[in-house]
């Protein structure tokens, strides 16, 4: 197997690659700091190689500049640390040369990618001995969460004793961190702020969601709005009089609703993941507003944990939207130019199936799969509504017009018919509405 990063391919040790092993490994500012010792010659290495790094999840780091080996990193199972099946320990050196320059980060991402999405693992543990700092800083880079010291740890390749540092990054953990930084990345290059203003589809998406939150919340409700963006719906509600908590993930949104919301004082913007609402008590809100996350969720246990938070913060008798995509309406929308096999290798299986997975950076639903998510959930459903129907993909024809004084009135056509099951599957975004029992 060949793994691949920006600048580096992953793949095995080989024999021939003793030469450049020793290279590096014999400076003695690598291996004791890690716990070997320094190789002496070229044999050293190759025996090393044989020895050492020819586990099925050991890699040479591959410079793609060069085509050659400058450092190595694997998984090791049945360690000291990594006891159980579904865990394992990350280890990892490189040159000197090459220090400083963040290829071991680079590389480490991937093999945990590799690590919890290939080969299903769980738990990942990373160590270092004290007084390693770039060791130490490079799992900090990582996410890995320090559990515990231990004053006395046998080195015996170096006849010594030491103090060692273990730490843990969880899957739970790491995919919240790749969907932050992945969802940071895009919002912070899009327009986010003018989104449901700019286009005809932004405008019906939120007259439609508008008409709706009128319709089944109280003026006075206590409200969440979870994923809230830069703050539309939260803002809008505001100025309403509700008592709205606006909740949201990336750094760049959260700085421009706290913006436009300033001076409301019924408005309070926090940053958080809808996977943890522990910063709010049981059956706190007269409705929860759920406007982003299951875009964006993939893992089935982070889907069910965003659905099984939202209903645990809203009080009996509370409403609940929760808000998805139609994967036909992302098809309809994005692949009629010339690109419909890479959206359909995207979005579906061979047979047809529809695909979730992080990549993806937006992930659709089959209607009945998503309301199927809350079968065994406590809430009665209430309707499902489409709430920007075909017009994102009507949009893109050149001749599209719908003129400044029909558009209240097609407005109102649309909402009459959005939850008509005929025409769900067509349209982009959808709502979820359920009662919490």
């Amino acid at each position: 197997m060949i793994l691949e990063t920006k600048r580096l391919w992953l793949r095995h040790w080989e024999e021939g690659d003793a030469e450049e092993c020793y290279r590096y490994a014999k400076d003695p500012a690598v291996g004791p700091a890690a716990g070997w010792a320094v190789h002496t010659s070229v044999e050293d290495s190759c025996e090393v190689i044989r020895k050492y790094l020819s586990g099925k999840e050991t890699y040479a780091l591959v410079l793609k500049e060069t085509g050659l080996p400058i450092g190595s990193i694997g998984l090791h199972f049945h360690s000291d640390l990594a006891k159980e099946e579904d865990e394992a320990e990350l280890g990892y050196w490189i040159g000197v040369p090459y220090w400083g320059q963040g290829l071991v980060p680079e590389a480490a991402r991937e093999m945990l990618r590799h690590a919890f999405e290939d080969l299903g693992l769980q738990r990942i543990w990373c160590g270092y001995y004290d007084g390693n700092e770039k060791s130490r800083r490079v799992q900090e880079k990582l996410g890995f969460e320090h559990q515990w010291i231990t004053e006395e740890v046998p080195v015996p390749q170096m006849g010594e004793v030491r103090k060692g540092h273990a730490n843990l990054l969880t899957k739970e953990t790491w995919l919240k961190m790749s969907r932050k930084e992945m969802l940071g990345s895009f919002y912070d290059q899009a327009e986010e702020d003018t989104r449901l203003r700019r286009s005809r589809h932004g405008q019906l998406e939120y007259f439609t969601t508008i008409h709706y939150i009128h319709r089944f919340i109280q003026n006075d409700a206590k409200v969440l709005e979870v994923g809230a963006g830069t703050g539309r719906y939260s803002i809008a509600l505001a100025r309403e009089g509700m008592d709205v908590t606006a909740f949201e993930l990336v750094e760049s949104n959260l700085a421009v609703l706290k913006e436009n919301g300033r001076g409301l004082d019924n408005l309070q913007a926090l940053q958080g993941d809808a996977t943890n609402l522990s910063a709010f008590a049981d059956n706190s809100f007269d409705a929860v507003l759920h406007f982003g996350p299951m875009y964006h969720l993939y893992d089935p246990l982070e889907v069910n944990k965003a659905i099984d938070e939202a209903i645990r913060v809203t009080k009996p008798g509370g409403v609940i939207f929760y808000a998805f995509l139609s994967v036909f309406g992302i098809m309809y929308a994005n692949y009629f130019s010339g690109n419909w096999a890479s959206g359909q290798t995207e979005n579906f299986t061979e047979d047809y199936q529809v695909r979730h997975f992080k990549e993806q950076l937006f992930t659709g639903y089959d209607i009945e799969e998503f309301e199927q998510l809350f079968a065994h959930k406590p809430v009665e459903w209430i309707t499902t509504a489409g709430v920007d129907g075909m017009v994102e993909s009507l949009e893109n024809n050149p001749g599209f017009l719908i003129a400044e004084e029909d558009f209240e009135a097609f407005a109102r056509w649309y909402v009459h018919f959005s939850e008509k099951r005929e025409l769900l599957g067509s349209t982009n975004h959808l709502l979820y509405i359920c009662r919490k029992e």
